[in-house]
């Protein structure tokens, strides 16, 4: 019987992107009003998830920091406006997830 050829897609495992509670945006909460020199966002994850990055307004992603079960990053130096916060993870070596983007305003 003769051996069957993998086609490139079979070789090549592609991640899989989930959302939902995999990873969430805690704090700020949609549409609230931060009127500090610096805020400290909240990251929800499932235990799982490693590696949890912000990305604001559609810039870099930066490293969050782990602490109590809850993933965080520190801001400052922020201008006023309306923003848009989105976190993502790695669950294992194959998922990630991304959350919901969330909005929120600088006064």
């Amino acid at each position: 019987m003769a051996k069957r050829n993998k086609t490139a897609k079979e070789k090549v495992k592609t991640p899989t992107v989930r959302s939902g509670p995999a990873v969430r945006v805690e704090y700020p909460q949609e549409g609230e009003l931060l009127g500090r020199p610096y805020y400290t966002f909240r990251i929800g994850t499932i235990p799982e998830a490693n590696n949890v990055e912000v990305s604001i307004d559609q810039g870099d992603w930066k490293p969050c920091r782990e602490s109590l079960g809850l993933w965080w990053y520190d801001w400052t130096d922020y201008a006023e406006g309306e923003h848009i916060l989105i976190a993502r993870t790695r669950i294992g070596h194959d998922i990630s997830a991304i959350s919901a983007p969330r909005r929120f305003k600088v006064a």
